[in-house]
C-alpha cells in the first residue's frame, strides 16, 4: 500500500468520492486504496505536481499539505538566525496589516525582512539578458514551480525549452548571500504549496530552507497575536511586485521591450495543462511565434495561490492592490526606468543600468528528466479485455459509457488506471450496478439447479402472505426416491436427479417460474397458463422424467374463490402432492421417504 506521506497526501477525511480524481491532470498521482474497508484516495508523491486542484473541489477538506511553518518558529524560539524573504502576494492580501505583520515577524527574532518583489526585478532582468543572447521562440517562462514540475515529470520533452532562469525567490536569496553577505537560514513565505519543490532544487546552493505559506502564517500569528510594532521592508523595488498577477512577467518584459517581442500568458490549473498538452509538439521542434509563454498554474496567477486564504480570492482586491501599485510606480517615478514618459528602450537601458554589478550565471538553473517515475504502461488488446470483463464490460456500448464517476474521462482511462494500479474496478459505476444484480441474481438462484430459490419464491409471494392473480395454477412437485438415490449411489446421483427434475420444470413453465424451496420440493406458479394446459404439461413432464429414471409426485391447484392467498394454495397443492407420493410408494412397494 502506498504511503501517503508527500508534499500534498490525503487525510482521514476522505470518502473516496473520486472528485480529486477526475481534477487530478497527473494520471497516477491519485490512487484508489481500500484502507479497512474503507476507498481512500491516496497521493503519490512522486507523480503529484502539487498543482492544488483537488482541494478546490474537495467539500470533505481530506487533502491537507506539508510545510516549514512550525519547524520554522520553533527555530526562530530556539535563537536561530533567520532572514525572510517576502512574497508580494502578503502585501496584495493584507495591505492594511503587512506592516504589523513584518513588525510581528520581526519582534519574534527575524533579522532581515526581503521583499521578493525585489529579486523578481532581478528576474526580469534575467530573463531580458537571456532572450538578447539566445535569439530563440517558444520558451517557457519558469517561475511556477508547478509548471516546472509537470513538465519535467510528464513532459520532459519540453525541458529545452524552459527558460534556465531562476524565479523570484531563489533570485532574492542569490542576490542576499552575494551582494548583501547575509548568512543566515532563508525562510520564504509565499501562496505556494508547490514552493517547496524549488526550494529542494536548489538545496545544494544553500539558500532557502523554510516555505512557509500564507494560510499556515496568518493561522499561527493570529493564534499567537499581532505585535503592534510597525516594520518595512529593507531593499526597494519597481514593477517587481506586480509579478503576482496573472499577466505579471508579460507586463514587466514589455515595459521594457514594448512590442519588439510577443509574451502569451496561459493561466489556470485546466487551460494551462490542456494548452501544454496541445502544443507540446510545436513547443518541441521550436515552432511556436512567441518569444516566452508565461504558463501558471493558477488562473489568477500566483495572488490564488494554493496556500492562500479562501477569502481573499473571493473578490478582486488583491489584483486591485497590485494594480494601483504598478500604476503608482510607473508615474511617481519619472526619471528611472519605471518611468511612464520613458520608451521602452530607454526604460531598458536604465534598467540595465542599475543591475551592472551582477552576473547571469549566477541566476541561472537547470532542470531534471523526472518522467521515468511516471511511466504508464499500455494493455495490449487481449489484457485490456481482460479488464473490461472484470468490469463486466463485455460489448462496445459498456466500454464507451465514459460517466465519469469514477473520476477519469473515459472508461478506457479507467481500464488504463487499473492495468496500472491507480484505481479498481469497484470504484466503476458500472461495474458495481452489474455486480449488484450478479449478487442479487445468486441470492435469488438455486446454486444446484439454476432455477429460482426459497428466497426468490418468498419474496415473488410476500412471504406466502400475497394473493396471486386469478387462474394461477400453483404445483407443488417432490423428487421421489431421492433420499434412496443419495444413500445408495451417493449424492451425485441425488444431485442429478434434482438437476433433471429442474431442467424438464424449467423447460415446460419458464426458468422465473420455477422455485426449488427445500432439499427435494419444487414450486411451479403457472399465472398465464389455463389450469388444464398446466395439468398436461405436468403429466408429460412426469412422463418425460420417467424415461429418465426420475420421477417426481405432484399436486396443483389452480387460484379460484376457494383459495385466495399463496400460503392457502401450497397448502392444498402440497396435500395433493402428498397423496400423489404415497401412490408412487404403494406402486412400488417401498416405504414413505425412502
Amino acid at each position: 500500500m502506498l504511503k501517503d506521506e508527500g508534499l500534498i497526501y490525503t487525510n482521514e477525511n476522505c470518502i473516496g468520492c473520486n472528485k480529486c480524481v477526475g481534477v487530478c491532470l497527473a494520471m497516477g498521482a491519485c490512487i484508489s486504496q481500500v484502507v479497512d474497508g474503507k476507498t481512500h484516495i491516496a497521493v503519490d508523491p512522486l507523480r503529484c505536481t502539487a498543482c492544488g486542484a483537488c482541494f478546490s473541489v474537495c467539500a470533505h477538506q481530506a487533502r491537507s499539505y506539508n510545510d516549514d511553518t512550525e519547524q520554522f518558529f520553533r527555530d526562530l524560539g530556539k535563537g536561530e538566525k533567520i532572514s525572510v524573504l517576502i512574497s508580494p502576494v502578503v502585501y496584495a492580501h493584507y495591505p492594511d496589516l503587512y506592516g504589523k505583520i513584518l513588525g510581528t515577524l520581526q519582534q519574534m527574532g527575524v533579522r532581515h525582512l526581503l521583499p521578493v518583489a525585489f529579486g523578481a526585478d532581478i528576474c526580469t532582468w534575467a530573463h531580458l539578458q537571456y532572450l538578447k543572447r539566445h535569439r530563440r521562440t517558444g520558451m517557457i517562462s519558469s517561475r511556477c514551480p508547478v509548471i516546472v514540475s509537470y513538465i519535467e515529470h510528464f513532459h520532459p520533452e519540453l525541458i529545452p525549452s524552459l527558460m534556465p532562469i531562476q524565479g523570484p525567490m531563489m533570485c532574492t536569496a542569490i542576490y542576499a548571500r552575494r551582494h548583501l553577505h547575509i548568512k543566515d537560514k532563508f525562510a520564504y513565505i509565499g501562496p505556494c504549496i508547490g514552493k517547496a519543490m524549488e526550494k529542494w532544487r536548489n538545496q545544494e546552493r544553500k539558500c532557502v530552507t523554510y516555505n512557509i505559506t500564507i494560510r499556515s502564517l496568518m493561522k499561527y500569528l493570529r493564534a499567537r497575536g499581532f505585535s503592534e510594532c510597525i516594520a518595512e521592508e529593507e531593499l526597494s523595488y519597481g514593477l517587481g511586485l506586480y509579478y503576482p498577477a496573472p499577466d505579471g512577467l508579460a507586463a514587466n518584459l514589455k515595459w521594457f521591450l514594448g512590442d519588439e517581442e510577443l509574451v502569451r500568458s496561459v493561466s489556470g490549473k485546466r487551460m494551462a495543462y490542456e494548452w501544454l498538452d496541445r502544443n507540446a509538439g510545436v513547443l518541441a521542434e521550436g515552432e511556436m511565434p512567441f518569444t516566452l509563454i508565461d504558463v501558471l498554474n493558477c488562473r489568477d496567477g500566483c495572488i490564488e495561490g494554493t496556500a492562500t486564504e479562501d477569502a481573499c480570492n473571493r473578490h478582486d482586491e488583491a489584483y486591485y492592490t497590485l494594480m494601483r501599485y504598478r500604476r503608482g510606480r510607473e508615474y511617481l517615478h519619472h526619471e528611472g526606468p519605471w518611468s511612464r514618459k520613458l520608451t521602452p528602450w530607454e526604460r531598458r537601458e536604465l534598467f540595465e543600468e542599475r543591475h551592472k554589478d551582477l552576473e547571469l550565471s549566477d541566476y541561472l538553473r537547470t532542470y531534471q528528466d523526472q518522467s521515468a517515475q511516471c511511466q504508464d504502461w499500455e494493455p495490449s488488446k487481449e489484457e485490456a479485455d481482460a479488464i473490461y470483463d472484470s468490469m463486466h464490460k463485455y460489448d462496445a456500448a459498456s466500454r464507451h459509457i465514459d460517466c465519469s464517476s469514477c473520476g477519469y474521462e473515459t472508461c478506457a482511462d479507467m481500464m488504463k488506471a487499473i492495468y496500472n494500479g491507480f484505481n479498481d474496478s469497484h470504484n466503476c459505476i458500472h461495474y458495481e450496478q452489474a455486480e449488484a444484480e450478479r449478487l442479487e441474481k445468486l441470492s435469488l438462484t438455486d446454486g444446484l439447479t439454476g432455477v429460482c430459490n426459497h428466497n426468490a419464491y418468498l419474496q415473488a409471494t410476500a412471504y406466502g402472505a400475497g394473493t396471486p392473480p386469478e387462474g394461477t395454477v400453483f404445483i407443488m412437485a417432490d423428487v421421489n426416491g431421492l433420499k434412496r438415490a443419495n444413500d445408495q449411489k451417493g449424492h451425485a446421483e441425488g444431485d442429478r436427479l434434482l438437476r433433471m427434475a429442474a431442467q424438464y420444470l424449467a423447460a415446460h413453465y419458464g426458468k422465473e417460474h420455477v422455485y426449488r424451496v427445500g432439499g427435494d420440493e419444487f414450486i411451479i406458479l403457472a399465472p398465464d397458463m389455463a389450469s388444464s394446459q398446466a395439468i398436461t404439461r405436468l403429466r408429460e413432464v412426469q412422463r418425460q422424467l420417467e424415461e429418465m429414471q426420475v420421477s417426481i409426485a405432484v399436486g396443483a391447484v389452480t387460484c379460484d374463490g376457494e383459495h385466495q392467498a399463496y400460503k392457502e394454495l401450497k397448502d392444498a397443492a402440497d396435500s395433493a402432492m402428498y397423496k400423489d407420493k404415497m401412490a408412487y410408494y404403494a406402486r412400488h412397494g417401498l416405504a414413505p421417504r425412502d
